[in-house]
C-alpha cells in the first residue's frame, strides 16, 4: 500500500525554498508532487515522496535544519479536522490520545504512540512506517517540531518538554536544537520521542467542549471503519476526489500515488481489478448519491461525475440502471406506500 499524507504537511515548503534561492516547483515535480496541491487542504501526496523531497531540499540548499525550519510554518492546524478534536478535549493527555488514535486520517504512514509506563515522564513516540533504507531525519524533525508547536498551543507558549529523543545521528549542534525546542535534545537514540511531565499531560485545555468532542469522536470512528486499507480502496478514494475536475484519468491517479501508470495497472490486475472498471463502479455509486438529492440539477450531477456533456451521463445511466437519470431519481425518491 502506498501511504499518503495530507498536503498541509507541505506548508512552508515553497517559502523556505524561495528564501534559499531554490526552485520549489521544480523540486516538487521531481518527486511527482503537483505544485498545485499545496493550495488544496484535502489533497494527498505520497509520504515517501515528501520524505525524499525534504531530504533532497536539505542537501541541495545546504540547509541541514530544513525540517526544523519548515516546522516554524506549521502547528496543530496542519492536522485538519483532528485539530478540532484536540482543541475540544478536556486535557492535553486526552488530546494526545485522540491524535494518536486518529493520526491515520492525516497519514497512515505516521505512527504515534503514548508510553505511560513512567507516571512522571509520559512519552509521545513518533515513527515513519516506510519500508527500505530511507533518509528520514528531515521528516522526523519536521514532525517532532510540529508536535512541539502543538504542545505550545495546548499547554501555553512557555511549553518545554523534559527532553526530546531523536533516533538519527545529526550534524546539527545541540544549541540549534535547544533554540527550537527549549530543552535538551538527545540524538542517536533508540526511538523518536517527546518526554513530557505529568503536569503537562494533565493540563486542562481552556477550549474544551465535551459535546463537540463527543460528536467528533463519533465522526472519526466512522472514518476509521472506512479508511482505505488497500490499493484498490486508495484508487477509489482518489477517483472520488478528482471526478469533478474532469481530470480523473489513470496517469493522474498513478501520479498521486507516486507510481508509474503501468505499475498501477499491473498491481490492479493482480488484485483482479482494472482502472476503468473501478471508475465505472465509483461513478455508478456516486450517481445514486447525487440523484437522491432532489434539488440538484442534472447538469450538476453530470459534472460531479466527471462528464463534460449531459448526453454522456444519460447514456451511462441507461447502461447502469436501464433507465434515464430522471427515472432513476424518481425511483430513489419514491416513498414506500406502506410507510
Amino acid at each position: 500500500m502506498t501511504a499518503l499524507i495530507r498536503s498541509t504537511s507541505l506548508t512552508g515548503f515553497r517559502e523556505l525554498v524561495d528564501q534559499f534561492g531554490g526552485q520549489p516547483d521544480a523540486l516538487l515535480r521531481r518527486y511527482r508532487i503537483d505544485p498545485k496541491c499545496i493550495f488544496e487542504e484535502d489533497a494527498r501526496v505520497p509520504l515517501r515522496s515528501l520524505v525524499g523531497l525534504l531530504d533532497c531540499a536539505a542537501q541541495e540548499l545546504d540547509c541541514p535544519d530544513f525540517g526544523l525550519r519548515m516546522a516554524d510554518y506549521q502547528d496543530l492546524d496542519v492536522l485538519g479536522p483532528i485539530a478540532l478534536i484536540a482543541r475540544s478535549s478536556a486535557t492535553v493527555g486526552q488530546a494526545l490520545e485522540e491524535i494518536v488514535r486518529f493520526i491515520g486520517f492525516h497519514s497512515p504512514g505516521i505512527e504515534l504512540n503514548l508510553d505511560l509506563s513512567e507516571p512522571g515522564a509520559p512519552r509521545l513516540l513518533l515513527d515513519i512506517r516506510l519500508p527500505g533504507l530511507l533518509q528520514q531525519r528531515q521528516m522526523i524533525e519536521l514532525a517532532t517540531g510540529v508536535a512541539h508547536n502543538i504542545m505550545k498551543l495546548l499547554c501555553g507558549p512557555q511549553f518545554a518538554a523534559q527532553a526530546i529523543w531523536l533516533s538519527a545521528s545529526s550534524p546539527l549542534s545541540s544549541a540549534r536544537y535547544r533554540r527550537f525546542f527549549k530543552t535538551t535534545v538527545y540524538t542517536a537514540q533508540a526511538c523518536n520521542a517527546m518526554v513530557l511531565t505529568a503536569a503537562q499531560f494533565e493540563h486542562a485545555i481552556e477550549q474544551q467542549d465535551p459535546l463537540l468532542h463527543g460528536v467528533l469522536v463519533q465522526y472519526f470512528n466512522h472514518f476509521n471503519s472506512h479508511a482505505p486499507a488497500d490499493l484498490v480502496a486508495q484508487v477509489e478514494w482518489l477517483i472520488v476526489r478528482t471526478l469533478a475536475t474532469q481530470r480523473c484519468r489513470l496517469p493522474i491517479i498513478a501520479e498521486q500515488l507516486g507510481l508509474h501508470e503501468r505499475v498501477l495497472q499491473r498491481r490492479l490486475e493482480q488484485a483482479g481489478q482494472g482502472f476503468e472498471g473501478i471508475l465505472e463502479n465509483v461513478r455508478r455509486q456516486r450517481a445514486d448519491t447525487y440523484l437522491a438529492e432532489r434539488s440538484m440539477p442534472m447538469s450538476q450531477v453530470a459534472g460531479l461525475l466527471g462528464y463534460s456533456e449531459q448526453s454522456v451521463f444519460n447514456r451511462a445511466c441507461r447502461r447502469w440502471f436501464a433507465m434515464t437519470p430522471r427515472a432513476r431519481r424518481r425511483q430513489l425518491l419514491e416513498v414506500d406506500p406502506g410507510e
